[in-house]
């Protein structure tokens, strides 16, 4: 078996890229069931942010099941953007992406939880095995190991304290500010509790359904309002932080620029924190609007961000580390089989060998023969345990994939 993975990140793809694969989680089932039943894939797991698109597979043959893949991907515009990585490339980067060196922020927290979240849905689709099971679980403590072992995780945590970074330039002062925070989802709540812990004043929450919004307005102190009443809302705010799991739009240009009309000169600040993203490209065109989407935010990480080289080569050995764990594993496991068959073989031999010398024993009392029997057992098992652990040590040193 091999662990094959295709995807594509912001590192290689635009946002108008990365959208038209993301895969919201209500949408991850059906995703999961229809790549698991592409001809040649056995396990399958999607990885889907705001930042990445990457499906992790467990494959027999990795030439067809690459090919398959990408034939089941049909993505229009994505297709060339798509890479494919195997084995011991596919596990070091999963590890590097739980570990949050493969990150629009370096060390960032939520990304550990998102590969989490993607092992679970796999689980739970029950499209995830053996081979899953393991690369998912060695990433995941690679991502703990990384930020409890190393400085990784200093700095900037999270894209909510990237617009906190953004609405303290703009706003200077946010003890009378407003923010209109539409989805509460993870990326949508740890932005709005960035905002509040650095001073934010007023917070108003939006979503479809509106007891999930009371809820994450009531834990941050600020006030739920009706998602189809969002245009009223945005003459009031300073600050909009669109993230929700919407595969569209749902802030549009007309709605903005209406809300310009009515605010008196006063600039909005709006961040679309979602990819698919929320908030209509064309509102850049709304005159004192300043749209911030994903790709604008990784050009301000750039020139901002910075991780000291010691922290990134600790975590880098770490998930290096945890990769080469797995990838152990994965060989011995190939020569599972051989052992089984070997195991069986010696032991038929071993029982015909020990029948034939009882035969030629008849008068041996009972006890005796036990004795024989288990005497020919004992020394085939001590004969294998070498031969085992040969080939185990073998397999582990093989290169080819």
């Amino acid at each position: 078996m091999n662990l094959l993975l295709i995807g594509l990140n912001h590192t290689d793809a635009p946002v108008q890229v990365r959208e038209q694969l993301a895969t919201p989680a209500g949408r991850l089932p059906a995703r999961l069931a229809a790549l698991r039943a592409v001809q040649g894939v056995n396990e399958v797991a999607i990885l889907s942010t705001c930042n990445r698109f990457e499906v992790y597979a467990a494959v027999e043959d990795l030439v067809a099941g690459q090919g398959a893949l990408l034939a089941a991907l049909e993505a229009c515009d994505s297709q060339r953007y798509l890479r494919a990585l195997s084995n011991q490339a596919a596990a070091r980067h999963l590890c590097r992406v739980a570990a949050g060196l493969d990150s629009l922020l370096l060390g960032e927290h939520e990304i550990l939880g998102q590969v989490k979240d993607a092992f679970e849905a796999a689980l739970s689709a029950k499209t995830s095995g053996p081979v899953l099971s393991r690369v998912f679980r060695s990433a995941i403590v690679a991502g703990k190991r990384a930020r409890t072992e190393t400085a990784i995780g200093d700095g900037l945590h999270s894209l909510g304290e990237v617009a906190l970074s953004l609405a303290q330039q703009h706003l200077s002062d946010l003890s009378d500010r407003t923010v209109l925070v539409i989805g509460v989802g993870r990326i949508g709540k740890v932005a709005a509790q960035s905002l509040v812990t650095g001073g934010l004043r007023w917070v108003l929450v939006a979503n479809r359904t509106h007891e999930r919004a009371a809820a994450l307005a009531a834990a941050l102190g600020g006030r739920a309002v009706r998602f189809d009443a969002l245009d009223e809302h945005l003459i009031r705010a300073d600050l909009v932080i669109a993230a929700t799991g919407a595969p569209h739009v749902v802030l549009h240009a007309d709605a903005l620029r209406r809300a310009m009309a009515a605010r008196s000169g006063r600039p909005l600040i709006v961040v679309d924190l979602a990819v698919p993203r929320n908030v209509d490209p064309a509102s850049r065109a709304v005159a004192g609007v300043d749209l911030y989407d994903m790709d604008d935010l990784s050009e301000i990480v750039k020139t901002q961000h910075h991780v000291a080289g010691p922290a990134i080569a600790a975590a880098e050995a770490i998930a290096e580390a945890e990769a080469d764990g797995f990838i152990e594993w994965l060989r011995q496991r190939r020569v599972v089989p051989l052992i089984q068959d070997l195991f069986i073989q010696s032991e038929a031999i071993c029982k015909a060998e020990v029948e034939q010398c009882l035969a030629r024993l008849p008068d041996t009392s009972e006890e005796r023969r036990r004795a024989i029997a288990a005497l020919g057992e004992n020394l085939t098992r001590r004969l294998l345990f070498g031969a085992t652990h040969a080939i185990k040590a073998a397999a582990i040193q093989m290169d080819g994939e």
